[in-house]
Order: C-alpha cells, then sequence, then structure tokens
C-alpha cells in the first residue's frame, strides 16, 4: 500500500480519504468478493496513520456494506462487483467469433439428427424428411454465468459435428471441413418472452424479457446450411453498432 496515497494537507480528513480509497478499491473488484482485508493494525501501519483512523475507515466501509466483520476471522469483502457485460458479433462481425470463443464457455446441452420442423424445411431447401443437425446449447460467461441459449439446425455435415468439437471449436470451421465455407450471414434482431426451458438455464424467471437473433449462414453457392436461434439474457449482455457516415447516402 501506497504511504503517499493519503495527504495530511488536505481539508479531507484522513480516515475518509482512508475509506474512500478503499472503497474505490472494491467497488473496482479488487479485493474481490470473500477476500480478507487487512487489519486495522496493518493499514495503519501501510498507510502511516493511527490505528483510530484506520477503524473509522473501517467502520464505513461496514456501514456501506462493503465489508463484513466476524469475530476471530477479520474483515471480509461482501461487495461482490458486477460483471462486464459480453460483446458478441451480431451485426455480421464473423472475425469476433474466435476472440468471443476464447473468452466464453459453451456446454451442449443436447445433440441429434432428425428431420427439421415443418416451418424450416422450406428455408433449408430439403427434403421434409432429411435429417439435420439439431443442437441446443448454452454459453457461458468465464465466471459460470450463463447469457446466451442456442438451438441450431445445420445441414449437409458428415463428420466432426459432435458435442466436443462443437464445445471447443468454431461451428463455422467444421462447416467448411465438410464443404460449406460460410459466405454471407443475415440476422434478425428482435425481443421475447423466455420460454420454461430458456428461463431455467439462463437462470430467469418465465416470461422474463430476452433478446433473441436469429442467424441465417448461406455458403459460396448460395445455399442456408445453418440456422441459428439465439435468445440472450439482457442483464449480460448488450448490443452495439458501429455506423460509418461514409455509408450515408441521399
Amino acid at each position: 500500500m501506497e504511504l503517499d496515497s493519503l495527504r495530511a494537507d488536505s481539508p479531507v480528513p484522513l480516515y475518509h480519504q482512508l475509506y474512500q480509497l478503499l472503497k474505490q478499491r472494491i467497488l473496482g473488484g479488487e479485493p474481490g468478493f470473500g477476500a480478507k482485508l487487512p487489519t486495522e493494525a496493518q493499514l495503519a501501519e501501510g498507510f502511516g496513520v493511527s490505528r483510530v483512523t484506520a477503524k473509522r475507515a473501517m467502520d464505513l466501509l461496514v456501514a456501506s456494506e462493503l465489508i463484513q466483520r466476524k469475530r476471530g476471522r477479520g474483515s471480509h469483502v461482501v461487495f461482490q462487483a458486477p460483471a462486464s457485460d459480453v460483446e458478441a458479433p451480431l451485426v455480421g462481425m464473423l472475425e469476433k467469433l474466435a476472440q468471443m470463443s476464447r473468452s466464453t464457455v459453451v456446454r451442449v446441452l443436447h445433440i441429434d439428427r432428425r428431420p427439421p420442423p415443418a416451418n424450416l424445411v422450406e428455408e433449408l431447401g430439403i427434403p421434409a424428411d432429411e435429417p439435420v443437425h439439431y443442437v441446443v446449447r448454452v454459453r457461458y460467461r468465464e465466471d459460470h454465468t450463463p447469457f446466451a441459449y442456442y438451438e441450431s439446425w445445420t445441414r449437409g455435415i458428415e463428420h466432426g459435428f459432435d458435442a466436443d468439437a462443437i464445445e471447443h471449436r468454431l461451428r463455422f470451421d467444421i462447416m467448411a471441413e465438410n464443404g460449406h465455407q460460410i459466405a454471407r450471414i443475415e440476422q434478425h434482431l428482435s425481443a421475447a418472452a423466455a420460454a420454461a426451458p430458456v428461463a431455467e438455464q439462463l437462470r430467469l424467471v418465465p416470461g422474463d424479457p430476452v433478446l433473441t437473433l436469429v442467424r441465417y449462414s448461406f455458403d459460396t453457392e448460395g445455399d442456408l446450411v445453418d440456422l441459428l436461434h439465439c435468445q440472450y439474457h439482457t442483464g449480460h449482455f448488450h448490443y452495439r453498432m458501429n455506423l460509418s457516415m461514409e455509408d450515408y447516402r441521399r
């Protein structure tokens, strides 16, 4: 701890300066939830202040519900810093997919081969009885918070499309290995109410709002290869679009 972090010549009392400094660190997530803080004696020595000053600062942290004191166990942080929003490639930003896959975790809930629902047969351009890969998965942040629920229907895949591969590789790479190089993507963004299965996985209440995205992926032949239906937890996800005025034409 920096001895020059506090200023004796400041009109702000030393205990309040120390409180503000510790508060800022806790709100910033360092030390994090559950971390044990130095004792009042250690704070006093580290910042060159009296133990009374250190105690008053700690009292304010307790009053602010940032830390909790327990006899014989010391003081621990009880504030949980909100996790950062997750940014995802919603507007054709395919170069971001690999980056997102590295910073998040996917778990496959279900995978099989089956004929697609009747309303998707025409869109996929296949016979009604032709099986496609149907996959249900959930994407988590690094802190294990679920933020996305995916259902996908993928045609023309003969190998390499199992749960382990889907959890550890980009699906577009697997499609390419099966002869389908994705060349164009179309996406539809909307809002919906979470159905019970989605709510359970995203830790929501059925009927809570979710951000929905339907993504159509076409190969170089113009054929629809993959139809992905995404539902996002609005508390852990945000949508950002960058627009350039260079593209604007009157």
